[in-house]
């Protein structure tokens, strides 16, 4: 079995993957609830994001 270390933690815990993965889907049931609002605040955050050189 591998040790789990420090660096190797953190670069689990600060993975992309999670937040985008979350926040896709809160776009998703945001615009499936009609919650026009919140759909566009959330593709705003995964634009945000993704150009933050962050992905």
């Amino acid at each position: 079995m591998q040790e789990l270390t420090a660096g190797r933690l953190r670069r689990g815990l600060t993975d992309p993957l999670l937040p985008v993965a979350a926040v896709a889907l809160l776009a998703l049931s945001a615009a499936a609830l009609d919650a026009a609002v919140l759909s566009w605040a959330s593709i705003g955050v995964l634009a945000g994001f993704s150009l933050s050189g962050s992905v």
